[in-house]
């Protein structure tokens, strides 16, 4: 079967791959007509296309002209390897628990279980979830305290401690002192994508040829997809991973975070 990956990286590519899936829905009249009338062709709002339900027929054509989509996680694991044996397990809150204890160990057991009990809601909103973007350079400039402190919920039960009585500190900077800053890129395959998620990309994308089609950008520039996945992705659909030197860090300013030592256990590997 071959290969069809949907980078979000390379716009022209994408965007010259849509006759070769949606010619009988974007056809020479509609581009014709957004040359004429010259609309902002925003993608919340796709009264601009002469019909906008295209935009459902659209998304399935994508599904069918994708196998999978490029995307990248931030994340700051002690073992980089271990994704390559078992893959990306979807959010599990036993073992964020885990390691939140074991990390705050020297903190009162009493802290440790209030501010586990503040957050236990996350497992039935998050639990077997894993969050990527369509660009590395989000989570560079924009997302840096995923790599720089980890997963979102283990930030928050340390972030919750200072609020059950374990002093003043901020307790997400000692999650700064383990594992490696690390982006992983993978290719999921498209079906792994929730529906909802398909029609979101598919409106960036119809927001993007219109824009071109009409030679009127919106200023505001095509927004990188997220994508919120149900279940684990399999070691195969991880193709590499890197350590930034340099991360954006949220947390303090907007400063540069240095990464030291950016290096890991898989890097002989790759």
């Amino acid at each position: 079967m071959k290969t069809n990956v949907l980078d979000w990286r390379r716009k022209q590519s994408w965007l010259r791959a849509i006759p070769k899936y949606a010619s009988d829905l974007l056809t020479a009249d509609v581009r014709e007509h957004l040359a004429a009338t010259r609309p902002m062709c925003w993608e919340d709002d796709l009264s601009w296309l002469p019909d906008p339900s295209i935009v459902y027929e659209f998304s399935g054509r994508i599904s069918e002209f994708y196998t999978h989509a490029k995307a990248f996680h931030g994340c700051r694991p002690l073992s980089v390897a271990s994704y390559y044996t078992h893959g990306i397990l979807g959010q599990r809150s036993d073992q964020i628990i885990a390691t939140f204890r074991e990390v705050f160990s020297d903190l009162d057991s009493q802290d440790l279980d209030a501010a586990i009990a503040v957050m236990e809601h996350r497992e039935q909103t998050e639990g077997g979830k894993i969050w990527f973007v369509g660009d590395d350079k989000l989570l560079i400039e924009e997302c840096g305290h995923y790599m720089i402190q980890g997963s979102e919920y283990l930030m928050a039960l340390a972030a919750s401690l200072y609020r059950t009585g374990s002093g003043n500190e901020d307790h997400r900077m000692r999650l700064r002192k383990f594992g490696t800053p690390t982006v992983l890129e993978i290719d999921i395959p498209f079906y792994y994508i929730p529906t909802e998620q398909v029609i979101a990309v598919s409106k960036m994308i119809l927001s993007a040829w219109g824009q071109a089609a009409a030679k009127k950008y919106t200023g505001f520039g095509t927004d990188d997809p997220c994508y919120v996945i149900h279940q684990n992705i399999e070691p195969s659909h991880i193709k590499a991973h890197y350590h930034p030197e340099k991360i954006t860090d949220p947390h303090q300013g907007h400063r540069t975070y240095i990464v030291k030592n950016p290096v890991c256990d898989a890097c002989s590997q790759q």
